[in-house]
């Protein structure tokens, strides 16, 4: 009779352990990082991103929205977390090139978003400006994970070609030119698009996808184009192409 007592005493003070544990896990108080896939046995966290004002139009400035996470605990106000430039880091200028929005996990929410607002200026046309940042304390936050507290974001106003365009993309989308990627980019509303070796590391927020959505891209693509270029579809408003789609060398677009 003795034995049921020993062990439920062990399992007592294991109990007892595992609820300090908790208490020390959360001293620390909440804390914020950049997101990584919410998928089971997510890759690396990604730091860097491309953008390209190329296939905006006229557009002079675009935002973009960087998932974050919060570990800790929920509560019924809004909170702020605060994000700072990297100075040494970027080429860009904080006032000029970009600027930030206002980080706020909203009340309840375990999640929420970072926006970095980028400009489109002259000298886009032909160098690539950096803006490397990270996560910094704020009254309501602790910086998280720290290999997940910086980003770097690259932008331009041309036409870079996707490394994986002529491996796996060209099925997809045919040959290249900068004309289609800009009619790419612009119909699905992308700032850039790469490919996804699996359906499981497909990363919408940071425009990568399998073969799968790549081929209802192609589809969409094919026919909206095909209507555009018929006059059946009528060209929206801010749309900066000329119908029937020709490329840089005066070929006609087309998808496969």
């Amino acid at each position: 009779m003795k034995q049921p007592i020993y062990i439920t005493a062990i399992t007592l003070l294991l109990l007892s352990a595992c609820k300090k544990e908790e208490v020390k896990l959360y001293d620390g108080g909440d804390r914020v990082q950049f997101s990584r896939l919410n998928i089971p046995n997510p890759p690396p966290y990604i730091d860097s991103l491309d953008f390209s004002f190329a296939s905006k139009g006229n557009l002079e400035s675009d935002t973009l929205f960087l998932p974050v996470d919060v570990t800790g605990r929920a509560v019924n106000r809004d909170r702020e977390f605060k994000v700072a430039a990297i100075a040494e880091e970027s080429s860009a200028v904080q006032g000029i090139d970009f600027d930030f929005g206002k980080g706020i996990i909203k009340a309840g929410e375990f999640k929420g978003v970072f926006k970095l607002i980028l400009r489109k200026t002259k000298d886009l046309e032909t160098i690539r400006k950096k803006v490397s940042f990270k996560i910094i304390a704020s009254e309501d936050f602790q910086p998280g994970l720290s290999k997940q507290l910086k980003c770097k974001v690259a932008f331009f106003n041309f036409m870079v070609k996707p490394i994986d365009w002529d491996t796996k993309m060209l099925r997809y989308f045919g040959t290249y030119s900068k004309a289609k990627h800009r009619f790419i980019l612009y119909q699905l509303g992308f700032p850039e698009i790469n490919f996804a070796a699996t359906t499981a590391l497909e990363d919408p927020t940071r425009y990568i996808f399998s073969g799968v959505k790549f081929a209802y891209f192609q589809l969409k693509l094919r026919s909206v184009l095909d209507d555009l270029n018929s006059r059946i579809l009528k060209p929206a408003a801010d749309d900066p192409f000329t119908y029937p789609l020709k490329d840089e060398n005066g070929l006609n677009v087309i998808f496969p």
